[in-house]
């Protein structure tokens, strides 16, 4: 009798090392990565991470672009039982000391080199005594750089050097064994951290990788998107699960998306709505994307039927996808069969039969039917464990059986979903959900700032978060001071277009006490920047 390997990670890996050992698995700048050698280098990167006693339940945060650390590191600590926690290359000591101190990680993995970009100065920035468990500094490269005194006092190694160690042969993890921790926007003044475990993972790794039709023979996948979000990861993880390869990007521009597209046969990606635009833009003559079939897309600025027209007119299938951190990227998208007109709505079909999706009026509560809309709960293997230190918000966001409360508004179609906006006030800037109370936060930290209110106004080139702000008496704000704190200590997409002083908030009487008007503030939001447009 066939013996079937448990749905662990570093299973998936070494079946696909024993099944397409020479194939390209990753090609990074010229570089290529073979499934063997990838199963090799992360058995390897797991004896060298060991050696610096981490080991099962252990948190090691990821700061670093698309790479083939990235994912080598993705399966090692698998293999440990440990659990990835995703930093977004674009944040700055503010967001990354939040994440370190909230995830309680014991390692930081970074890359002081990349492009351009001090990481050392941010690392420097952090406030170690908010990060006690903070133990060792693991760098890619060789530059050191310069460093606190008060960062010698920990464990700082260089990647390569973990990667010299032995191979690891045994795995400590297992299917219910935690391994990734993605950030989702929140009402708290932070985003939540979202953890999967490894049968997760691999179960939709793998629905992925039939879903979208990676296994086709000639498949090559872009990874354009940053595998520090799941949009990015799962679409890596569902080649791999294919035994295709991915060609991937560390920064996205179009000109080079267009140029490797031409170079490796790419067959399929996943991107932005914007970053489709910019690669169709920089397609000239189109003759260069020839061998792109599909490419799906979320839906953040302009119109998706015109860049599903647009697709069409080349002969490339677009559609929209849908996930999100608590239930993965790419859990459903239109099919690239169908009418354009589909293909550019929000939601689609389930990847696997085993997702289920419902939907519940969010007055009377009941569940309702067929294109009624209503709050989306799903419930399937994609779903997360939970969140990092957040019983509260494990019980908010989920039912008692089981299903997740999306947040998302939706109704139910004959063979899937339409998703239509997300409900409440979250942002979505730049490509990437953000809650509104994360920026007030910070601004609130600020000197001279009581209190702060941040809403989206809708432009022509997307949302752009604008700031209304009360102030302590007698103090002047200089807006372009606020703006510069603001870059230092956060992503640049997240800095808000303007910052207002008002003497106090607009509000209205409620049971429950004044309730701020944030539909007001909107509206003063878009009046400010379409007046300010007008005027040039």
């Amino acid at each position: 009798m066939k013996t079937t390997r448990s749905e662990t990670l570093p299973n998936l890996l070494s079946d696909l090392a024993e099944r397409h050992s020479d194939g390209a698995a990753l090609i990074c700048e010229g570089e290529t990565l073979t499934f063997r050698g990838l199963e090799d280098r992360s058995s390897r990167l797991a004896g060298g991470l060991a050696e610096l006693n981490l080991s099962k339940g252990d948190k090691v945060a990821i700061w670093l672009p698309n790479s083939f650390a990235w994912v080598e590191l993705e399966f090692a600590l698998a293999q440990l039982g440990a659990i990835a926690v995703a930093i977004n290359t674009m944040f700055r000591a503010y967001e990354v000391q939040d994440i370190l101190t909230r995830s309680e990680a014991r390692t930081l993995v970074l890359w002081p080199g990349f492009k351009e970009i001090d990481f050392l100065s941010i690392v420097a920035d952090l406030d170690l005594t908010q990060t006690p468990e903070l133990e060792t500094l693991v760098l890619l490269g060789g530059d050191q750089g310069d460093l606190d005194d008060a960062f010698w006092d920990m464990c700082v190694t260089n990647y390569e050097d973990l990667l010299a160690r032995g191979r690891m042969e045994e795995d400590f993890g297992g299917p219910e064994t935690l391994c990734n921790a993605f950030t989702s926007s929140g009402t708290t003044s932070a985003p939540k951290l979202v953890l999967h475990a490894q049968r997760g993972v691999f179960r939709h790794a793998r629905a992925v990788a039939e879903a979208f039709s990676y296994r086709d023979p000639d498949c090559v996948v872009l990874g354009v998107l940053p595998f520090c979000g799941v949009f990015g990861f799962n679409t890596v993880m569902g080649a791999l699960a294919a035994g295709r390869p991915t060609v991937m990007m560390p920064v996205f521009d179009g000109d080079e998306a267009v140029r490797l597209i031409e170079a490796h046969r790419v067959t399929h990606t996943n991107g932005s709505d914007e970053m489709l635009r910019r690669i169709l833009a920089a397609a000239t003559p189109p003759s260069k994307i020839s061998s792109l079939r599909e490419a799906g897309f979320a839906s953040f600025s302009g119109d998706p039927k015109q860049l599903v027209g647009e697709g069409d007119a080349l002969g490339k299938k677009f559609y929209q996808c849908y996930g999100s951190s608590e239930v993965q990227a790419l859990m459903a998208h239109q099919p690239a069969d169908a009418d354009a007109e589909r293909r550019a709505l929000g939601g689609g079909v389930p990847v696997s039969e085993e997702i289920d999706i419902r939907v519940r009026d969010q007055e009377t509560k009941r569940l309702i039917s067929q294109e009624e809309p209503g709050e989306l709960e799903i419930r399937g293997p994609n779903v997360m464990a939970g969140y990092i230190n957040n019983p509260q918000a494990e019980k908010e966001n989920f039912t008692d059986d089981g299903y997740v409360r999306t947040g998302d508004l939706g109704y139910l179609t004959e063979d899937g979903f339409v998703y239509l906006t997300r409900l409440g006030d979250s942002l979505r800037l730049s490509g990437f959900l953000v809650s509104p109370r994360e920026i007030e936060a910070y601004l609130e930290g600020l000197p001279g700032i009581v209190a702060a209110q941040v809403v989206g106004a809708s432009t022509e080139r997307g949302t752009r978060a604008v700031a209304f702000v009360v102030t302590e008496e007698g103090y002047e704000l200089d807006e372009s001071k606020v703006v510069d704190q603001c870059l230092e200590g956060m992503s640049k997409f997240k800095v808000p277009k303007r910052i207002i002083a008002l003497e106090d908030f607009p509000k209205v009487a409620s049971a429950n006490g004044p309730k701020v008007q944030r539909n007001k503030l909107r509206e003063m939001a878009e009046d400010l920047l379409e007046n300010e447009e007008a005027e040039g």
